[in-house]
């Protein structure tokens, strides 16, 4: 198999360094094509990929093309593209379903939404197909995904959602745990802010070791912990004030930004 990657941001970057590493692909079957030649260039010459002249020369040469420019880059790039209806295109981008992504690709398109933990072969990658794949695309979007995460198949009503407990939740827990670190430290000033951080971060690893080792659910692990009248169980009692709310507000706000995202989107369309 040979994929293609068109566009080189974090996602774009964060691809080739899991493909490359987890091996499942050799180096010269990732051809990649970014506006900004630089950065292709430094991923040639830490991993041993290939670089296109054009996106063009990427859907040429791929059985399987990732497209990771901005959403509202992604139509107007495919739509001057020459495209063979054999090349499965797939788009890492929210906002941008898979009925506009059969505007204008006449065959396979599937999407993912990759995660950053991947480039350490950890974490979830979601995605979803359009009914123009066949088994062959989705094996071997499986084969793929598979080496550098745990793929999760989700529907298109489940996938903004989802998004929020696996893409962004990298960057929300470490936000939550450099709160908790900090609060730690105007409580007790003597300890250092960077040893509470590598204290979170060790318990955070263990903590998610010990819940998927032993397969326990957080409600189980929490019996592990709180005592009865203890502080853990009261401490739990104080975010519980407080969590919920914040949560239920942080997923209304990512629904009103897809929605607006979406409505950018079909402007496009309808061009």
């Amino acid at each position: 198999m040979r994929i293609g990657i068109i566009g080189l941001g974090s996602m774009g970057q964060m691809l080739v360094k899991s493909l490359c590493k987890s091996g499942v692909l050799q180096p010269e079957h990732i051809t990649v094509f970014n506006r900004t030649r630089e950065k292709a260039q430094n991923l040639r010459a830490s991993h041993g990929i290939c670089i296109a002249e054009s996106a063009q020369e990427v859907c040429d040469k791929a059985d399987l093309v990732f497209i990771c420019t901005k959403p509202l880059d992604i139509l107007p790039v495919l739509r001057v593209l020459s495209i063979p209806a054999s090349v499965h295109i797939v788009s890492v981008a929210a906002g941008v379903s898979i009925a506009d992504l059969e505007t204008v690709h006449t065959g396979a398109v599937s999407k993912v939404i990759p995660t950053v933990t991947s480039q350490e072969l950890q974490g979830v990658s979601l995605f979803t197909c359009s009914s123009r794949a066949g088994m062959e695309d989705r094996e071997e979007l499986l084969t793929l995904l598979s080496a550098i995460s745990q793929p999760q198949e989700v529907t298109e009503g489940e996938i903004e959602t989802a998004t929020i407990l696996t893409s962004s939740a990298p960057g929300l827990l470490a936000g939550i745990l450099d709160s908790f670190a900090q609060a730690a430290v105007r409580k007790t000033p003597e300890l250092d802010l960077d040893t509470a951080r590598s204290m979170l971060v060790e318990t955070m690893l263990g903590t998610a070791l010990l819940l998927k080792n032993e397969q326990l659910r957080f409600d189980q692990l929490i019996e592990r912990v709180a005592t009865k009248g203890g502080i853990t169980e009261e401490g739990l009692r104080v975010l519980d004030k407080t969590l919920p709310a914040g949560f239920d507000e942080l997923f209304v706000m990512t629904e009103s930004k897809h929605a607006a995202l979406k409505t950018l989107v079909q402007n496009q369309i309808k061009q």
